[in-house]
C-alpha cells in the first residue's frame, strides 16, 4: 500500500504533468506576451479564455487525480493527505495556478523556455512534452506495477475525454467548470499551515 507521501508525490505529478503539457500546448497563443506582470501588459481577451479553460481542466484533473486515490468526497479531505500536503508543498505551484496572475506568470516562464530551445519546431517541443498526466505507480513486483501502468493510461485517456466532454456539456448549458476542489483544498491547506504556525493543531 502507498504512504500518504507518494501518494501526495503521485497526485502531484499528475497536476504538473498537465500543467506542462497544458502550457506547451497553448504557447503559441501567448506569443506576445512581453512580461510575467499582468500589471504591465495590454491583456488579449484570448489569454484570459485560455485561462478559463485552463482552469476547468485543471479543476478536473484535481478532481480524477484524488478521486483515483479515493482521497475526497464532497470537498472533504482526508485529514493525513492534508497533513501531508501542507508539509510536502508538492501541490502548492499547481494550485496557485487557479490565480490568474500566476497563470500569466507561468506562460511567461514557458515563452521563455521555448525561446531558449530556438532549434526545436512547434512538432518536436510538443513531442518532448508528456500526452498523459498519470505518472506511474510503482508497487512491490513487477505484475502488480506492470497492470497499474496499464490501468493509469488507459483511466488517464477516458478522464482526458471525459473531461472535454464535461467541459463542452456545461458550456452549453451555462454551467461552466469551477475551481472549487483546487479552491477549497488550497484553502485547508493554508488553514493547517496557519494553525501549525500559530500552534493551534
Amino acid at each position: 500500500m502507498a504512504n500518504q507521501n507518494q501518494v501526495i508525490g503521485l497526485v502531484a505529478s499528475e497536476c504538473n504533468n498537465f500543467v506542462d503539457h497544458f502550457f506547451a500546448s497553448n504557447c503559441p497563443a501567448f506569443a506576445e506576451l512581453g512580461s510575467p506582470d499582468v500589471a504591465k501588459i495590454e491583456q488579449k481577451a484570448e489569454w484570459f479564455s485560455l485561462f478559463q479553460r485552463f482552469e476547468a481542466e485543471a479543476e478536473l484533473t484535481m478532481q480524477n487525480a484524488l478521486m483515483l486515490w479515493g482521497l475526497v468526497q464532497a470537498k472533504t479531505f482526508e485529514e493525513q493527505f492534508l497533513d501531508e500536503a501542507m508539509r510536502s508543498q508538492a501541490l502548492d505551484d499547481f494550485l496557485s495556478l487557479t490565480e490568474y496572475p500566476a497563470f500569466v506568470s507561468r506562460m511567461h516562464r514557458e515563452l521563455q523556455h521555448r525561446h531558449e530551445d530556438t532549434n526545436l519546431g512547434e512538432s518536436e517541443w510538443l513531442r518532448g512534452v508528456s500526452t498523459s498526466s498519470r505518472p506511474e505507480t510503482h508497487w512491490n513486483d513487477a505484475p502488480t506495477s506492470q497492470r497499474l501502468a496499464e490501468l493509469d493510461q488507459r483511466l488517464a485517456a477516458v478522464e482526458a475525454e471525459r473531461n472535454a466532454l464535461l467541459m463542452e456539456r456545461r458550456a452549453l448549458v451555462g454551467r461552466h467548470v469551477q475551481a472549487d476542489t483546487s479552491q477549497t483544498l488550497k484553502q485547508q491547506i493554508q488553514l493547517q499551515r496557519y494553525r501549525e504556525e500559530v500552534g493551534l493543531d
